[in-house]
């Protein structure tokens, strides 16, 4: 009560957003198990964050491309397919998960059901659709998150058109897919 502690991060949103690179703090021994918040044991590493688009050089309508560029992004981050070139060059998708590190540093749908269980004070609520529900804004601001809505990708492809999200609104929730090509969706990654 007589010390106050400030933990920050020197580049906002930008990457890597870790201990001992841009995150920087005053009266703040330890940052614990690297989790920015911890949600029914989901270690989130970041406040959500607004990801920037990756723009490939050459996928066609099928998400299928032979540019050595694109084929090296893609394994070195975990994506199946690139984006369908008939939605432009923007993948905000593929722009969350470059930011996070690869699709495994990013939230499964199970992943973004807890973090629905918790800004809407339940226990059960599951990967479908629920109406009837109270969020929390109390809660979504302990994680970063805006209020009274908002969309968090996941880590999971749909295909070269769609990857899957979480939806969080005042009164319901829904997993779902959504175009890659999608500005208005927030990342969250994962920490170890």
């Amino acid at each position: 009560t007589t010390a106050l502690a400030i933990l920050y991060d020197t580049n906002g949103y930008k990457s890597p957003n870790k201990s001992s690179k841009d995150l920087r703090s005053i009266n703040v021994t330890k940052l614990g198990s690297g989790c920015f918040a911890e949600v029914n044991g989901v270690c989130l590493a970041s406040a959500p964050q607004v990801p920037t688009p990756h723009k490939w050089n050459a996928c066609d309508d099928s998400g299928n491309t032979t540019d050595a560029d694109d084929l090296a992004f893609m394994s070195k981050y975990g994506i199946k397919y690139c984006m369908n070139s008939y939605l432009g060059t923007d993948d905000y998708w593929a722009g969350a998960v470059e930011l996070c590190g690869g699709t495994n540093k990013m939230p499964t749908q199970s992943d973004l059901v807890k973090i629905a269980n918790y800004v809407y004070n339940r226990t059960d609520i599951t990967a479908d659709h629920i109406e009837g529900l109270t969020f929390d804004p109390t809660k979504a601001a302990e994680l970063g998150l805006p209020s009274p809505s908002f969309n968090l990708w996941s880590g999971e492809e749909a295909d070269s058109d769609y990857a899957c999200y979480g939806g969080f609104y005042s009164d319901y929730t829904e997993p779902g897919s959504y175009d890659r090509n999608d500005s208005s969706r927030l990342v969250v990654c994962l920490g170890d």
